[in-house]
C-alpha cells in the first residue's frame, strides 16, 4: 500500500520558516545598503567653532597663493615682510575668508545633485506564498510567487537630468568664482582706503592742532579787547569742525581695519600691516568704454553662470517632457499555484496618461526658463550701464584731482615765503596759519579724490570682470 499524499512540501524545503527568514534577510539588505550619517558629536560646541575661525597660517597662505587657479586672480608671491601691498591682501582674502569656505562647501552639495540625477530607481523583489487554509484537499501545495520588477521609463531622461545637474554645478563654481572676486576686490578696496587714510590723518590732526593754537590766539585778543566775541565764536567753530572730522577719519579707519580682519579671518583688534605703493595703479591709456563693454557678457562670470542656469533649466524642460512618456514598468515572476501548477509570468504596466501628463511640471520649468532669460536681459543691460556711469564719473573725479594737484606747487611755494618771513618777523602768525591751513585742506582735496579714483577704477573692476590696474605710472 503506498503512502497517503500530505501537504507537506518536497525534502529540503522548510516553507514554516521561511517567512521567518525573510524579514531578516530584507532588514540585512537594508542595513548594509543604507549609508551612515557620520554625525560629529558636538560639531557645534565651542571648541569646534573656536578651531575653526582660527586664520591659517600665513605660511600656508604664501604656498597657496603662489600656485593659486582662478580665472580672474592671478598667482602672486606674498611677502609680507614690510607690509602687505593691497594685492596681496586681496589674494590672502580669497584663501583665508570664512564666509568664501562656507559657500565652497556648496560645492559638495552639487556634486551630490549631480551623482544622483545618474542613479537609477531600484528594481523591486517580490515574494509571496499561498497557503492552503480550511480545506482537507491533500494534493493542495503551497503557492509561490517570486518576481522581479523595474520602471522602465526611468531611462528616458537620464541623460538630460545628468546635463542638468553638471551645468548648475558648473554655475556654481562660476558663482562661487565671481564671489571670490567680489571679496578680492573688497579686501583690495579696504586696503586702499586704509593708505589713503594714512595720508588723510596727519594732515587732519595737523589741521587741528594749528586752530587749536588759533583759538588760543584770539581767545587770548578777546580777552585784551582786540578782537570781538564774533571773531571768538568763528574760531570755536573752525576748530570743531576739524576735530570732528578727525574724529570721522578715526572712526573710518576702525571700520576699515574691522572689515579687512573679517575678510581675513583675523581677530577684530588685529593690526595688519599694510605696504604703502611707490605710486598707486592706474588705468591703461587704451581703456575706453567701447573696450570694455566688448565681450562683457563673455568675461563677467556671473553672466556666465546665468547661461549655464539657463543651460539647465533647458535640459529640466527637455526631461519634463520626456516625462510625458507614460511610465512603463517591466516585471518577471516565477510561480507555482496550489495545485502546483509552474508558470513563468512576464508582465508590462503602463499608465494611461488620462489626467496627469506632466503639464504642471513642463509649465514650471517653461515659466522658470522665460525667468532667467529676462534675468539674464536685465542683469547684461544692469552691468553695460553701470560700466558707462563709472567711467564716465572717473572722467570728473581726475578732472578734479588734477585742478587740486595743479593748486598745491602755488600754496606750498606762499607757505613757504610765510616760514621764511616769519624768521625774520616779517610775517603774521595767523596769516602763516591760515596758509598752512589752506594747503592742508587742498591735500586732504588731493588725497580724497584720489581715493575715489582709486574706488571708481576698482568699482570697475568689479562691473567688467576684469583686472584692469596691473599698471602703475
Amino acid at each position: 500500500m503506498s503512502a497517503p499524499k500530505t501537504n507537506a512540501p518536497p525534502p529540503g524545503l522548510k516553507v514554516g520558516k521561511l517567512p521567518q527568514v525573510l524579514p531578516a534577510l530584507l532588514a540585512f539588505w537594508l542595513v548594509t545598503g543604507c549609508a551612515t550619517s557620520g554625525a560629529k558629536p558636538d560639531a557645534l560646541g565651542s571648541g569646534a567653532v573656536d578651531a575653526a575661525l582660527q586664520a591659517p597660517p600665513i605660511e600656508r597662505i604664501r604656498v597657496d597663493a603662489a600656485k593659486l587657479e582662478h580665472p580672474l586672480l592671478k598667482p602672486l608671491v606674498i611677502d609680507g615682510r614690510d607690509g602687505f601691498s593691497p594685492d596681496e591682501v586681496a589674494l590672502m582674502a580669497v584663501l583665508a575668508s570664512p564666509q568664501l569656505r562656507a559657500l565652497r562647501d556648496q560645492r559638495g552639495v552639487a556634486q551630490a545633485q549631480v551623482l544622483q540625477a545618474g542613479i537609477l530607481p531600484n528594481p523591486q523583489l517580490g515574494y509571496a506564498l499561498d497557503q492552503p487554509h480550511g480545506n482537507s484537499d491533500p494534493s493542495l501545495i503551497t503557492g509561490k510567487n517570486l518576481g522581479v520588477s523595474w520602471d522602465f521609463t526611468s531611462l528616458l531622461g537620464r541623460s538630460d537630468r545628468v546635463a542638468g545637474a553638471k551645468a548648475t554645478a558648473g554655475a556654481l563654481d562660476l558663482d562661487i568664482a565671481w564671489q571670490e572676486w567680489q571679496t578680492a576686490q573688497g579686501a583690495r578696496l579696504s586696503a586702499f582706503r586704509l593708505l589713503a587714510l594714512q595720508q588723510r590723518l596727519p594732515l587732519l590732526r595737523q589741521m587741528e592742532g594749528d586752530l587749536a593754537e588759533t583759538l588760543a590766539a584770539v581767545r587770548q585778543a578777546a580777552t585784551l579787547g582786540h578782537l570781538t566775541a564774533l571773531d571768538l565764536t568763528t574760531a570755536t567753530e573752525l576748530w570743531i569742525t576739524a576735530q570732528n572730522n578727525r574724529f570721522a577719519a578715526e572712526q573710518e579707519n576702525r571700520t576699515e581695519r574691522s572689515a579687512l580682519n573679517l575678510a581675513l579671518g583675523l581677530p577684530a583688534d588685529t593690526e595688519l600691516a599694510l605696504k604703502p605703493a611707490a605710486a598707486f595703479p592706474v588705468l591703461a591709456p587704451e581703456v575706453t568704454p567701447a573696450t570694455l563693454l566688448q565681450g562683457l557678457e563673455k568675461r563677467r562670470l556671473d553672466l556666465v553662470a546665468l547661461t549655464l542656469g539657463y543651460e539647465s533649466n533647458e535640459a529640466g524642460v527637455r526631461a519634463a517632457v520626456k516625462a510625458q512618456f507614460p511610465r512603463i514598468g517591466l516585471s518577471f515572476a516565477k510561480v507555482n499555484d496550489t495545485s502546483d501548477v509552474r508558470t513563468h509570468t512576464y508582465s508590462v504596466t503602463v499608465d494611461l496618461p488620462l489626467f496627469d501628463r506632466n503639464q504642471g511640471v513642463i509649465a514650471a520649468a517653461k515659466a522658470t526658463r522665460q525667468q532667467l532669460f529676462d534675468e539674464y536681459v536685465a542683469r547684461v543691460a544692469e552691468a553695460r550701464a553701470e560700466v558707462t556711469l563709472i567711467f564716465a564719473n572717473l572722467a570728473a573725479v581726475r578732472a578734479q584731482l588734477a585742478a587740486a594737484a595743479a593748486a598745491l606747487p602755488e600754496l606750498e611755494q606762499l607757505v613757504a615765503a610765510y616760514e621764511k618771513a616769519l624768521e625774520t618777523r616779517n610775517a603774521d602768525v595767523t596769516a602763516y596759519r591760515d596758509a598752512r591751513a589752506t594747503l592742508a585742506a587742498r591735500r586732504l582735496e588731493q588725497a580724497s579724490f584720489q581715493q575715489q579714483v582709486l574706488e571708481l577704477e576698482v568699482a570697475l573692476e568689479i562691473a567688467t570682470g576684469r583686472p584692469l590696474l596691473n599698471q602703475s605710472p
